[in-house]
């Protein structure tokens, strides 16, 4: 079976590796740059694995195989690809993520503590919590290295014989009969199956899922300390809604990089057609949406980051992943919708992109992903333009 992989990012990376280990089967993939650029969805030094869900109970197995997939990824490569660190998920007494948070833990089963307001105030003297604060230390949370997980994965897919295109962008993709006619500078080839799993530019590829898929340019701001030491100690963390946001401080502690939720991301229907280099205005709307952070929640830091970068992510209705076969075609599937929950488990969506293209099915069940109800409706599919998604509200919005 010839088997291609079109995007080769966090999760096609993941997908690659697994196929490739199935000597039978001749495996390409397909990237308009390379394993572990910068220039998509999964750059900017770090990502956070959590152990806990936020929304959707029914996520919870995929989080517990996501330990397991990590560790043999890191075996297999003899690569440190997680920083173990734990991780800190805080919000208010009644907040519904932290809610569905507290029920995941006893689900996904690894140690969690829990911390009252004074416990919280002692242990992260940076932060100023709010009276009803409530936190969840995960234990076995870490800081994952993004850019090295997805060149690892292409590597080790390239050493099992994998063939992979670099800086070969794919311009079409036709069923024809039983098989899938792809087309790309290199010319027209026909595989068996294909898999399409290229982030934000998926809707480009495949226009017909924008109905349940939308493009935002997500921003992150390194931030330094106001004083020498201030970020000792500091916790990766998230923070759930409707005060969402999330810290990742650097592996030498002192600094930290910041982001928000899907409200204040910059709206786009296309991933080509959105300001990467942010100067001037919308710099400046961009810094007033990070504000409440420095002024709320971590008085320490500087007025102003050092550094502010932009990075192409896709969301579903629902903010569940989009993993279906293509209307038209059995020999195409379509994986996508990744962000908010991709990284973490990225090496589960491998195999189970694997498994449905070999088996049709996966062992790991993700039926729940089709019945999830949607948190925001699309109100442009051309212009990405959504009503409010209230699940992910994030006091930077002004919706």
């Amino acid at each position: 079976m010839k088997v291609a992989v079109i995007g080769l990012g966090a999760v096609g990376a993941q997908v690659l590796w697994q196929l490739s280990r199935h000597k039978h089967l001749e495996v390409q993939g397909f990237d308009t740059a390379y394993p572990g650029h910068s220039m998509a969805g999964a750059g900017g030094g770090s990502r956070l694995f959590w152990n806990l869900e936020f929304a959707e109970l029914a996520y919870t197995p995929l989080i517990r195989r996501a330990e397991t997939a990590w560790r043999e990824l890191e075996s297999v490569s003899s690569r440190v690809l997680r920083d173990r660190t734990g991780v800190l998920v805080y919000g208010e007494e009644g907040d519904a993520q932290l809610e569905c948070a507290m029920q995941s833990a006893g689900l996904v089963g690894s140690p969690i503590e829990m911390l009252g307001v004074a416990e919280l105030r002692k242990r992260f003297p940076q932060f100023l919590f709010p009276e009803r604060s409530l936190g969840l230390w995960d234990q076995e949370g870490a800081v994952i290295r993004p850019e090295r997980t997805v060149a690892v994965a292409g590597e080790l897919a390239r050493h099992n014989g994998a063939t992979i295109h670099e800086f070969t962008p794919v311009h079409s993709i036709e069923p024809s009969g039983t098989r899938v006619k792809l087309t790309s500078p290199q010319g027209v080839q026909t595989f068996d199956q294909v898999v399409v799993a290229c982030g934000g530019w998926t809707t480009k590829l495949l226009p017909h899922i924008r109905d349940e898929v939308v493009v935002r340019r997500l921003t992150s701001m390194w931030f330094n300390g106001n004083e020498d030491g201030y970020l000792t100690h500091f916790p990766p963390f998230l923070r759930t809604a409707p005060s969402y946001c999330y810290g990742i401080p650097s592996h030498d502690s002192r600094t930290v990089k910041l982001g928000l939720g899907f409200n204040d991301h910059y709206v786009t229907g296309d991933a080509d057609r959105l300001p990467r280099h942010l100067t001037g205005n919308p710099l400046e709307r961009q810094l007033d949406k990070f504000e409440w952070i420095r002024q709320e929640m971590l008085p320490g830091l500087a007025r102003r980051p050092y550094r502010v970068e932009t990075y192409v992510e896709s969301y579903t209705r629902t903010m569940i992943e989009y993993i279906r076969r293509h209307p038209e075609s059995d020999n195409i599937l379509i994986m996508t919708g990744f962000s908010g929950h991709g990284f973490r488990v990225a090496p589960v969506l491998g195999e189970i992109g694997c498994q449905i293209v070999l088996e049709g099915e996966s062992d790991i069940d993700i039926g729940f992903m089709g019945r999830v109800e949607p948190v925001f409706s699309i109100l442009d599919r051309e212009q990405g333009t959504t009503t409010h998604n209230a699940v992910m509200k994030s006091r930077g919005s002004k919706n």
